[in-house]
C-alpha cells in the first residue's frame, strides 16, 4: 500500500499463458480454500485480506482504509505480468462493504463490479442509522474481527456525521464511480437501503461507463438470501453466480452475454407469505428506483387508530414513559444474528406500556406499496434528548404482527446529522423518520400497524435521556415521550402506494 503496509493475497491464475482479466475480492474474513469458479472461466482471481487481519500487516480500523487500499490493490494487480489491465470487483456482505469502497476509489484500471448485500454510506445505514449507534452489530464486528479498539466511550455513544463518515459516503464519491456494477440485496438485509442508495447514485451521477449501466436486484430474503423466522417468500431466484460471470464476461471480455439488456431494476413485490401469486408475490421490472407511486397519508388517531382521514380534534396526544433501565428488548430469530431485519412476530411485546400502537381497520381490498416509507411525527419529551423508534407492522388476520420496517431517530438530529440541538421540555417538534424502502402488499383482511417506542436493545445503544454521556446507566433519567395526533399536529405514516386505494 502507499504507506508501505503489505497485504496478504492469494492469487489464483487459470491455465494458459495469459495475460488475464482479474477479479478482486477484498475481505475481513478467512479466504476460502476452494478455488473460485471464475478461475476455470479464465479469470485471475485475487483474494486479499484487509489490513490488520490474518497475514496482512497494519491495523484494521473497521473499513476506514478501504478506499485508499482498494485503489492501491487494483493498480498493483493491473501492473502484474499476468494481468491484461482489466480489474473487476466481487464482494458480498463484509467483502461487499470493502468492494463498494474499492469501487468508490476511482482506480483507473477498474472495469466492472458485482456487489451483494452491502452499504453505500456506513454512517446512515450501518453504524448510526437515525443517529443511533447500532451497537450489537458494530460491537460484534469489533470483537469478532479484532479491529483496533475505538476510544472508550461512555454509554450511550453520542456522535454526529463528521469527517470520517463523509470519507465513506457515496454522496461524496458518485463522481468517482466509473464502471458498471451489478447490485443485489434482500428486503430484510441490514444494508438494503445502502445498496439502493449506491445504485441510484452510480446510475444517475456516475461517470464514463457507470451512468446508465447499473443493475439492481432486490429479492425477498435477508442477508446472503437467508431469512430467519417463520414467514417465507419462495420465488424462483436469480442465479447470482451465473449472473456475476455474465456481467464480467460482457464488460471485461466484450462477450455478448445479454446481461446488459436486463431491466435496470428487478424487485420482488412481497405478497401474502407462504402463498403463490397475486396480489404481490411476483417479480417486477423498472427503469429506475423508486417506482411511480402516490404518497398516501395514514394519520394517527386518538385511541390508537390509523386512518386516511386525520383527526378533527383540536387536541390529542399519546404518551409513554421510557426508562433506560427497562428498555424494549430486541426480538431476533437466532442469538447474534444482527445481519437480518427479519419479519418477526412482535406480539411478545404487546403488554409493554412503553410502545404506542396505531392500527388501521382490516383492509377490504389489497394495497400495494413500493418505495421509501416515512413517518412524520409531532413529538415532545421531558428530557433534553431521547430516541424515537418507528416500526411498520403487517398485522395478519390471525394476529401475527410481522415487522416489515423499523428505524430510529435521535431527537438531537431532527434538523440533520451535521448539527445537534437539545430539546426543551414539553416543546413540540416535527420529526421525519426514514423507515427505508420496501415493496409489499397488505392483503385483504390485513391491518396496517405503526408502533412507536424509544428503545430496541441490544440491537441499538440505549439512550440515557441526557444531553451528555453518562458513566453508567445508573445516572440515566426517565423520560415521558409524547406523540401528538390532532388537527393542528397531524402525525402520519406516509406510504408509497403504487395502485389506487379503494
Amino acid at each position: 500500500m502507499r504507506d508501505g503496509v503489505r497485504l496478504s493475497a492469494i492469487v489464483t491464475l487459470p491455465d494458459g499463458p495469459g495475460p488475464f482479466p482479474a477479479v478482486l475480492t477484498r475481505t475481513p474474513d478467512a479466504i476460502p480454500a476452494t478455488a473460485s469458479p471464475l478461475v476455470r472461466a479464465g479469470y485471475a482471481v485475487i483474494q486479499v485480506n484487509l489490513r490488520g487481519l490474518f497475514d496482512s500487516e497494519g491495523v484494521w480500523r473497521l473499513f476506514a482504509d478501504e478506499i485508499a487500499d482498494g485503489y492501491d490493490t487494483v493498480e498493483w494487480i493491473a501492473a502484474q505480468s499476468w494481468s491484461n489491465g482489466k480489474v473487476g470487483v466481487l464482494g458480498s456482505g463484509a467483502s461487499g462493504f470493502a468492494g463498494y469502497l474499492t469501487l468508490m476509489s476511482g482506480a483507473p484500471h477498474l472495469s466492472a463490479g458485482v456487489v451483494h448485500d452491502a452499504h453505500a454510506s456506513p454512517y446512515q445505514t450501518v453504524t448510526y442509522p437515525g443517529g443511533v449507534y447500532q451497537s450489537a452489530l458494530v460491537d460484534g464486528w469489533v470483537n469478532t474481527h479484532g479491529a483496533e479498539a475505538p476510544p472508550v466511550f461512555p454509554r450511550p455513544i453520542f456522535h454526529k456525521y463528521g469527517t470520517r463518515a463523509a470519507s465513506q459516503d457515496i454522496r461524496n464519491f458518485a463522481g468517482q464511480i466509473r464502471v458498471p456494477i451489478l447490485h443485489s440485496t434482500g428486503w430484510f438485509d441490514i444494508a438494503t437501503q445502502g445498496t439502493i442508495d449506491f445504485f441510484q447514485y452510480a446510475q444517475n451521477k456516475g461517470v464514463e461507463k457507470a451512468r446508465g449501466n447499473q443493475k439492481l436486484i432486490i429479492h425477498p430474503h435477508g442477508n446472503s438470501t437467508r431469512l430467519p423466522g417463520t414467514l417465507r417468500w419462495d420465488p424462483e431466484m436469480p442465479a447470482f453466480e451465473s449472473l456475476s460471470r455474465r456481467w464480467f464476461d460482457f464488460w471485461m471480455r466484450s462477450s455478448d452475454t445479454g446481461v446488459h439488456r436486463l431491466p435496470p431494476v428487478q424487485y420482488y413485490a412481497l405478497g401474502a407469505p407462504g402463498k403463490k401469486g397475486p396480489p404481490g408475490n411476483e417479480w417486477r421490472s423498472l427503469s429506475g428506483w423508486p417506482p411511480a407511486a402516490e404518497a398516501e397519508s395514514f394519520f394517527l388517531l386518538p385511541g390508537g387508530g390509523l386512518s386516511r382521514t386525520g383527526s378533527k380534534q383540536t387536541t390529542g396526544s399519546s404518551s409513554f414513559d421510557y426508562d433506560p433501565m427497562n428498555p424494549v428488548p430486541s426480538i431476533i430469530a437466532a442469538p447474534g444474528d444482527w445481519l437480518n431485519r427479519a419479519p418477526l412476530d412482535q406480539r411478545p411485546l404487546r403488554n409493554r406500556a412503553d410502545i404506542l400502537r396505531f392500527t388501521s381497520m382490516p383492509r377490504t381490498s389489497p394495497v400495494e406499496i413500493a418505495g421509501p416509507v416515512q413517518a412524520e411525527l409531532f413529538v415532545s419529551t421531558t428530557a433534553r434528548d431521547t430516541d424515537f423508534f418507528v416500526r411498520l407492522i403487517d398485522i395478519h388476520p390471525d394476529g401475527f404482527e410481522a415487522l416489515m420496517l423499523a428505524q430510529p431517530l435521535r431527537l438531537r438530529f431532527r434538523d440533520g446529522y451535521d448539527r445537534m440541538l437539545p430539546a426543551h421540555k414539553n416543546t413540540i417538534y416535527k420529526i421525519t423518520v426514514d423507515l427505508w424502502s420496501t415493496a409489499m402488499v397488505f392483503p385483504s383482511g390485513h391491518r396496517i400497524g405503526l408502533q412507536i417506542t424509544s428503545s430496541d436493545v441490544p440491537r441499538f445503544d440505549r439512550h440515557s435521556n441526557t444531553w451528555d454521556p453518562v458513566p453508567s446507566y445508573d445516572k440515566a433519567v426517565k423520560a415521558t415521550n409524547t406523540v401528538y395526533h390532532s388537527a393542528e399536529y397531524p402525525s402520519r405514516l406516509i406510504l408509497p402506494v403504487v395502485k389506487p386505494l379503494r
